[in-house]
């Protein structure tokens, strides 16, 4: 045969060959092919919802294989996608780790020891298996280390760096009870410090930036050499914004500490005495007392003799109360707080708020700590979290590192945005003052203001230019109730995945009308044909329990919510919340996120809806704060007692909340998705882009994961995954595919 042919024969076998190859890939299936296709798919989805991912993927991919259905193979192109996501975030976790096990290394070796278990509190959080990291003998050396150096700073009175250690050792030890009243002790210090002291707080922090700055250099060293010059960073409070502590107590009067003791003997969630609060008051006041550098704000503390005759009264009254034979003696109460107020008239004679408002602290940390007095400057701020109103412009804000005060968004329908102001500015002044490098609170209590007042805010633009914006206040909404992306003008696209008409809702607070503007969320999702809801409930630190009962009874139609109940009996009875059926409930499939920051009444929501079968959870274990607060009003409603009363149990009956030595606690959620400190920045960072407020449109992440560069915009491929989150968050990746392959699965 000679070649041409050979040629001819090759080619007709080749098209012969294809014929049969391509009869056989696009054939009907058999029933048999068609019913294992069937039983594979089922079995993927028990594996998904089991956490496996991997035999979900293998499981899908045999499934797809067998038959020529579309939406099959679409299913498994998308868990394919995310399996490839998924090995991406673990790389970066075990290389996160790593560094943080060498950060470890490389700051022993320079002599930064304090700062050693920082890092590997770091590596901690990332090891795959924590116990086994934990025993690791350099990880005890130099826990064992590290303790002996805390004990040593805490003699010293160096609270900022044994604070910065036994916050470490909490870390590496989450089970070991005793660094978290070590941490306690530290945080009132501290806390005595910038309240009365800050000046002496500023200086012990500056003495304390040079090996901070050394440590910074060390673990994250420059590429190259910066040529423009460093800014000096300003100072942590700007003095014209600065809150005097006389206002900050003012009003406080000592009826409000004792109709609080005597409140929370009688309504505190278990059994508490009178001598516990009261020797847990007599704590705080002698903290105040003996406490290095709060002879700026109280001169009288620099006479040894009178200190030392105010603390001896202190322990005098310690000592009478352990030895009382009656640890529940209403006339203690005021035996101790006459006699303390009468030897602190004889000696330091400090200011009577200041003796109330440290006594409080102390008798109130004996006891959780959610617990506490609201006082008469807290009210309004108090009230503004609550009620989801507050007077303002209507901004959103945010401190730079360079201590410029940035407008993060602002707020629909506000001054603010009718004013002009965008996404980026920079409020240079307030009122004429200069804000540079005043705190967020400091900058929040400034603008917000009655409302018809005006304030004046300098504003800096992107291009440069500054102009001055009188704005009038007025009563600002707070939105408690988010979408997918701010649509250009105002108003929330709800579609993460407009193809496939899958919602994505987040709650940022229970507060009034939290219920209101979810029911005006779902109407929008109905009418626009939604098929599955993303609840994202992570960061949710709860809010109102009514408004929380509410939103869970949008998905349910019969059954108990949440119960409250004390451990003993009090004026306050136990509470069963159910639902009702009114035939408002959104029925499409959903999947709830939440993580280690989801709190209070946003578990009650995660987790009623997980016992009732409704949704599916995905993340991490929440926080476990499953305590119920109730308000006392004191002293003519001049203040508030703020007390755990009772505790929130799931339908289940469980308890959500974490005592100090619980073992188990929160909503362990369906699927448990772990992300690390980066990625977690990184989502919130793309988040917040979303949330961005703009009059034009602009690209935002989406839910697309197929990204096609064109020539010579690589840079901007990359700045959009940066900004796209299901390309930096596994736990709404997770979340996205779960609720695809249902819709899908339930189309078939």
């Amino acid at each position: 045969m000679n070649s041409g042919c050979l040629s001819r024969f090759l080619l007709v076998l080749a098209v012969a060959l294809a014929a049969v190859i391509g009869h056989k890939a696009f054939a009907e299936p058999t029933p048999d092919q068609v019913a294992t296709a069937d039983s594979l798919r089922q079995e993927a989805f028990e594996a998904l919802r089991a956490g496996e991912f991997d035999r979900s993927n293998n499981l899908l991919s045999k499934a797809a294989d067998l038959t020529n259905d579309p939406q099959l193979r679409q299913m498994a192109s998308w868990m394919g996608q995310f399996e490839s996501q998924r090995s991406q975030f673990n790389t970066e976790r075990r290389a996160q780790f790593e560094k943080a096990v060498g950060d470890v290394k490389l700051l022993l070796e320079h002599g930064h020891r304090d700062y050693a278990l920082d890092a590997a509190a770091r590596a901690f959080l990332l090891a795959e298996d924590k116990a086994a990291f934990r025993a690791e003998p350099w990880v005890d050396d130099l826990v064992n280390q590290t303790i002996d150096a805390a004990r040593a700073y805490e003699t010293n009175q160096n609270w900022i760096r044994a604070l910065r250690l036994y916050s470490a050792l909490g870390s590496v030890e989450p089970a070991n009870p005793a660094w978290k009243e070590e941490l306690k002790q530290a945080t009132r210090r501290i806390r005595l410090l910038a309240l009365y002291a800050p000046d002496y707080l500023k200086s012990s922090q500056k003495a304390d930036s040079a090996e901070r700055e050394a440590v910074a250099e060390l673990l994250k060293p420059a590429t190259q050499p910066s040529t423009q010059p460093v800014a000096e960073k300003p100072d942590a409070e700007n003095d014209a914004f600065r809150i005097d502590w006389h206002e900050t107590l003012k009003e406080i009067k000592p009826k409000m500490l004792e109709e609080a003791i005597f409140d929370t003997r009688q309504n505190y969630w278990r059994d508490v005495d009178y001598r516990g609060l009261l020797l847990g008051g007599l704590n705080g006041i002698e903290a105040l007392a003996t406490t290095p550098g709060l002879e700026t704000a109280f001169p009288s503390l620099q006479d040894q003799p009178q200190r030392e005759a105010f603390v001896e009264t202190i322990r005098q009254l310690r000592d009478e109360l352990t030895a009382a034979a009656d640890g529940d003696d209403a006339a203690a109460v005021t035996h101790v707080l006459r006699e303390l107020e009468k030897a602190n008239e004889k000696t330091l004679q400090l200011d009577e708020s200041v003796l109330v408002s440290e006594f409080a602290d102390g008798a109130f940390a004996t006891l959780d700590p959610f617990s506490s007095v609201i006082w008469p400057s807290d009210l309004e701020e108090f009230q503004k979290s609550t009620q989801g109103e507050f007077s303002g412009v209507g901004i959103q804000i945010q401190s730079d590192d360079d201590g410029s005060l940035r407008v993060v968004s602002p707020l629909e329908d506000s001054p603010a945005y009718r004013a002009g102001l965008k996404a980026g500015d920079i409020v240079t002044h307030i009122d004429g003052r200069s804000a540079k490098g005043i705190t967020l609170n400091q900058a929040v209590k400034t603008i917000t203001g009655k409302s018809g007042t005006v304030v004046v805010l300098t504003v800096r633009s992107i291009d440069g230019s500054s102009r001055d914006f009188p704005i009038t206040r007025e009563t600002i909404k707070v939105a408690s109730v988010k979408g997918w992306q701010h649509r250009p003008g105002g108003g929330w696209d709800y579609f993460v995945d407009a193809d496939n008409k899958i919602g994505y809702i987040r709650l940022t607070n229970f507060t009034r009308t939290t219920s209101e503007d979810l029911a005006a969320a779902m109407h929008w999702m109905k009418s626009n044909g939604a098929r599955g809801l993303i609840l994202d409930l992570r960061y949710h630190p709860g809010g109102l329990l009514q408004s929380a009962t509410e939103v869970v009874d949008r998905f349910i139609a019969d059954g108990n919510i949440v119960s409250t109940r004390a451990d003993r009996k009090t004026p306050n009875p136990p509470t069963i919340a159910p639902a009702s059926n009114d035939g408002d409930e959104l029925e499409i499939p959903t999947v709830v996120l939440v993580n280690q920051y989801s709190a209070s009444a946003s578990e009650i929501v995660s987790g009623a809806l997980k016992d009732h079968g409704r949704a599916i959870v995905i993340g991490e274990r929440t926080f476990g704060k499953g305590s119920v607060q109730m308000l006392f009003p004191l002293y003519n409603r001049r203040a508030y007692l703020k007390l755990t009363t009772s505790h929130y149990y799931l339908p289940s009956g469980k308890s959500i909340h974490r005592d100090e030595n619980s073992q188990s606690w929160g909503v362990d959620p369906d699927v448990t998705i772990e992300m690390t400190p980066e990625q977690m920045r990184a989502a919130i960072d793309a988040r917040q882009d979303l949330d961005v407020l703009r009059n034009d449109p602009t690209p935002a992440g989406n839910a697309k994961t197929d990204l096609k560069l064109e020539a010579g915009d690589v840079k901007a491929a990359v700045e959009s995954v940066k900004k796209d989150p299901l390309a930096s968050d596994p736990q709404l990746s997770a979340a996205l595919l779960f609720l695809r392959l249902s819709v899908t699965q339930a189309a078939m």
